[in-house]
């Protein structure tokens, strides 16, 4: 999976080997949340399969000793995907962190929309081209960052250096010529890999990495694929993000969380790793990399709170309201230009945590000028 699937959880069932586990606990503890999954969607169809998350705590090893998440998920319409998430400090005995992932993905309704495609979408398909906008593809790609601290103060905020190795292999198969990727032929159609090797810097700042209420996170990085190291594409990739969280007291807690997001292309850019706008981690309301381009610019904002806690079971349950603005462009655009066409989402959301506040399930229904969204998986956005 490139990114969490969105799926419908219709039962959950969590087992926790410490009921007091917490990202600020004294003790050695092993958290394991299951979850099994059975759910429907518009674009997936009818889902099943399941999430494993497992937290490992010990003393004075902050966030946690160790993170891992395994899910498989399978859908009627053709979506076959398998992912191994892991997330380790003081990785091999060094103070590096090393986080990693390892997908697998087959997919026979991915969605392409066009690159450059602002023309508001206002229908279906035509009846006698219902795929128009779907095609088949196959994926797999290995992601890997090592975070090498280089500053860390009396606040205990730190600044990291970055080291990224990126591979990602992706094909459309047997799509016919009556749908917009086989007419359009981007760059990538034919397949291909990306291999990027890439540094950066994060200042984390922010009270909690899972739940976050106060504090500041910033990460800028850069990728470059090249042929010499086995890439298919030379191309490259800019990214940089912010989030600010401020909690004030109104009845209760409420914390306002932004995000500003910013992606830049260039060089021969497969349509897989284009700048994108249009799912649960930009565009909530949209369809799935609705708006493609060389580079994206998004603001999200959120007023999160919790209303109902369980301490005896630690449970919380609470609720999210959010707003999405921004666009993507071309490279070359003005000022002007990137300003006067934003798109907006809007909307709401339930907020649940579980035996630890490190795992939150979160599902969001967004609304655009296009239609709806409901997203529902684990994790804040941001």
């Amino acid at each position: 999976m490139k990114k969490r699937i969105l799926i419908l959880l219709l039962f959950i069932c969590v087992f926790g080997a410490s009921s007091t586990a917490q990202s600020t606990q004294e003790s050695d503890s092993l958290e394991i949340a299951f979850l099994p999954a059975i759910a429907f969607n518009s674009d997936l169809g009818f889902i099943g399969g399941g999430i494993v998350n497992l937290y490992n705590y010990k003393n004075d090893i902050r966030p946690f000793y160790s993170f891992m998440s395994i899910a498989g998920i399978f859908s009627t319409k053709g979506l076959a995907s398998f992912e191994l998430a892991l997330d380790k400090p003081y990785a091999f005995g060094t103070n590096m962190r090393l986080t990693s992932s390892i997908y697998v993905s087959k997919f026979l309704q991915a969605t392409y929309y066009g690159i450059a495609n602002y023309q508001k979408i206002e229908e279906d398909p035509p009846t006698d081209n219902p795929d128009y906008y779907l095609f088949q593809s196959f994926s797999t790609g290995l992601n890997t960052t090592f975070r090498i601290p280089a500053l860390i103060n009396s606040k205990n905020q730190r600044l990291d250096v970055l080291a990224i190795l990126n591979f990602d292999y992706e094909t459309p198969w047997d799509n016919g010529n009556q749908r917009l990727l086989t007419i359009e032929q981007p760059t990538g159609y034919s397949g291909g890999r990306t291999f990027m090797l890439g540094s950066g810097i994060i200042w984390e700042a922010r009270d909690s990495e899972f739940n976050p209420t106060k504090g500041s996170y910033l990460e800028t990085s850069i990728e470059l694929g090249n042929k010499l190291w086995g890439s298919t594409f030379n191309n490259i990739v800019l990214k940089h993000e912010m989030f600010h969280y401020f909690t004030f007291n109104f009845i209760k807690d409420i914390t306002l969380a932004n995000r500003f997001y910013t992606k830049h292309t260039s060089g021969e850019t497969p349509y897989w790793k284009l700048a994108y706008a249009g799912d649960e981690e930009t565009f909530r309301g949209y369809p799935s990399k609705r708006f493609l381009d060389d580079n994206v610019a998004i603001l999200n904002t959120e007023l999160r709170t919790w209303l109902v806690e369980i301490p005896s079971a630690d449970m919380r349950f609470g609720g999210n309201l959010f707003f999405d603005v921004g666009r993507t462009f071309a490279n070359g655009s003005t000022f002007e230009t990137i300003t006067s066409d934003l798109k907006y989402t809007f909307g709401f959301a339930t907020t649940a945590s579980f035996f630890t506040p490190d795992f939150i399930i979160r599902s969001d229904i967004g609304f655009s000028e296009e239609g709806m969204g409901v997203y529902i998986t684990t994790g804040y956005m941001f």
